[in-house]
């Protein structure tokens, strides 16, 4: 699931590395920068423990309790309602937007995103509609998601998404390998597909760093920190921090949310301005 989104954003990258951010025209598949970018911040790496596979019978009773409790601190909510500041780094290359959050639970993600105060893209994700608008170029996107899917190889569907903007860990079809205890931390290693996990736990069960590495060199690490209780829902990673490389060029992205609101269920205004051109 995580290892397509990185190439994904090299590929972006070419394209637009001597432009500013959001100040490239549309093509086939620039667009998805912006909605990645966004990804990313959210929460890279992350899914809803459901599962995990335990080679050794010596180690899967430790292995799965700790998992457990791992799952006990997931943040979880019905919609949330958020704002975050992200600053992106390629190559040298530095930008910084803000970033308006909306999700409701197996119904849609809606972000909004701003520069300077000025809004430059806004994306909504359904589970089975893509759709982003540029403000900058007066351009909109609509593409079913298994076409973009296709398109760009992405193993992820709608579900993964939202646990992903939730930044719950994952430990979905991973086959654990080994558990070493250092206190005051924990280290779950093992394999999904043909990719190498780190998994880093704190002391009080809440994963603060997650690791991914395949066998081309490509390296991808999300950093969580300042955790925070939200009533009845978890905990929270306000602070996080993301890393990547493909032994090339580099990509970080860290990002601060600001607020987090779940007592409401938000709305997600997504209008298209009827002199914006549509692309594909």
């Amino acid at each position: 699931m995580i290892e397509s989104f990185y190439p994904l954003y090299l590929l972006q990258y070419k394209k637009m590395q001597s432009v500013p951010l959001f100040q490239f025209k549309l093509s086939s598949s620039s667009p998805y920068i912006f909605g990645l970018v966004l990804f990313l911040a959210l929460g890279m790496g992350s899914c809803k423990s459901k599962r995990a596979v335990v080679e050794s019978p010596a180690e899967e009773l430790t292995a799965e309790k700790l998992i457990r409790e791992v799952s006990l601190n997931e943040f979880s909510a019905p919609h949330i309602d958020a704002r975050a500041r992200m600053d992106v780094s390629m190559d040298g290359q530095s930008y910084t937007f803000r970033a308006h959050i909306r999700s409701i639970q197996d119904s849609a993600i809606w972000v909004r995103a701003t520069i300077l105060g000025f809004e430059v893209g806004r994306v909504m994700i359904t589970p089975d509609t893509f759709h982003l608008i540029d403000r900058v170029n007066r351009e909109y996107v609509k593409l079913p998601m298994d076409v973009v899917a296709h398109r760009y190889g992405i193993d992820i569907g709608f579900r993964h998404l939202q646990q992903l903007l939730l930044g719950s860990p994952s430990f979905d079809d991973v086959v654990i390998r080994d558990l070493r205890l250092e206190n005051p931390r924990s280290f779950i290693t093992g394999f999904y597909e043909n990719m190498q996990v780190l998994y880093e736990i704190d002391n009080r069960q809440r994963v603060q760093r997650f690791n991914l590495k395949d066998g081309n060199g490509r390296i991808l690490e999300s950093v969580n920190n300042d955790y925070q209780a939200i009533a009845n829902a978890g905990y929270f990673a306000f602070d996080r921090k993301i890393n990547g490389t493909d032994g090339i060029q580099n990509f970080s992205l860290n990002c601060e949310f600001l607020e987090l609101n779940i007592d409401e269920v938000p709305s997600l205004p997504f209008d298209v301005p009827s002199r914006f051109d549509r692309v594909e």
